[in-house]
């Protein structure tokens, strides 16, 4: 069995990361134009504004056989969380546990900053990826909840942002700290919306902590009229084998205030996010009983990933994590 040591990327490991980045998206299947390049991931991850973090497995000759990578999300009802992207170890060192250690790194560093979740996306297809993280203790919540996955890519992105309609005198604007309580109670009216009215854990300390504190976990913006929230989105930057994205958390309109395209604005600001920030997707979750939501999502160019790919939604919560770092 070859000694390997499990440590954190470093930028000088671009480059032979970028081989196992490779194989990884040729067993995906993955079409080889939309792969970042070599420069790309050495910008996305030790730039100026890093979206992803990455462990390694290397051997005592300084080769990497495997990686991880990932990025901070953020749960409306239970705070910070981890999204893995992608967990790869090399055909010639699998059954070594390598997998399992750098998946316990990665709880061990969600745990560090009091995440509570670490969720990731599989396809139904990948038979021996689904049976790991389903030994690890990861759940499928495509199945046990309805979740379907969707997602706009770029084009569809941009069409988006070419539409427009006017808000009837709402304020769509950046969220400030100040307006955590409001976005708070919206965040409920969606919990029992949603049938789930003892969902949301946090409160609105809690939201300006992980928004305006030492570090960022989400963003949003709301939709205000007469110096009252009526709408909210909150969203985070995501980063996959095909580079920099967003994802959609939340989208809420007070009933009073639907069918007035405050929704859409409030959705085109988080595109736009998307788009500045260099992006190439903009993915969200729904229930899949949700129909309202599914046809204006599908209406704006979303696809179900779900549906048309086969993306599984999993999650390991936190008893879990906590239990597995323990092992």
């Amino acid at each position: 069995m070859t000694e390997v040591t499990i440590r954190k990327a470093r930028r000088c490991d671009c480059k032979l990361l970028m081989q196992l980045i490779q194989e990884s998206a040729e067993y995906q299947k993955l079409p080889h134009h939309s792969i970042i390049t070599a420069k790309e991931l050495e910008e996305d991850g030790f730039g100026s504004f890093p979206a992803f973090r990455a462990f390694v497995a290397e051997t005592k000759d300084d080769f990497l056989v495997g990686y991880a990578l990932f990025y901070y999300t953020y749960s409306t009802w239970e705070g910070r969380s981890i999204c893995v992207d992608d967990l790869y170890v090399t055909p010639s060192h699998r059954c070594q546990g390598i997998g399992s250690r750098l998946w316990k790194k990665m709880i061990q560093a969600a745990l560090d900053v009091k995440c509570t979740r670490c969720n990731l996306f599989l396809l139904k297809s990948d038979t021996p990826g689904i049976a790991f993280f389903e030994k690890e203790g990861a759940m499928n919540l495509s199945i046990a909840e309805g979740w379907e996955t969707f997602t706009m890519d770029k084009d569809a992105m941009e069409a988006f942002l070419k539409v427009s309609k006017n808000t009837d005198g709402v304020n769509i604007r950046e969220a400030k700290r100040k307006d955590c309580s409001g976005i708070r109670k919206l965040i409920q009216d969606l919990a029992d919306y949603e049938k789930m009215p003892e969902g949301p854990q946090i409160d609105a300390k809690t939201l300006q902590e992980d928004s305006f504190g030492e570090m960022t976990f989400y963003k949003a913006f709301v939709a205000e009229e007469a110096d009252t929230l009526v709408g909210y989105v909150l969203f985070f930057y995501t980063y996959s084998l095909d580079g920099r994205g967003v994802y959609m958390e939340d989208l809420y309109i007070s009933p009073t205030h639907r069918s007035r395209g405050i929704g859409s604005a409030l959705w085109r600001k988080v595109v736009q996010a998307g788009i500045d920030a260099g992006g190439c997707r903009c993915s969200l979750s729904v229930l899949n009983w949700n129909t309202p939501s599914i046809e204006f999502y599908k209406l704006k160019g979303a696809t179900n990933l779900t549906q048309e790919k086969g993306y599984q939604f999993y999650r390991m919560i936190e008893s879990v994590m906590k239990k597995y770092a323990k092992e």
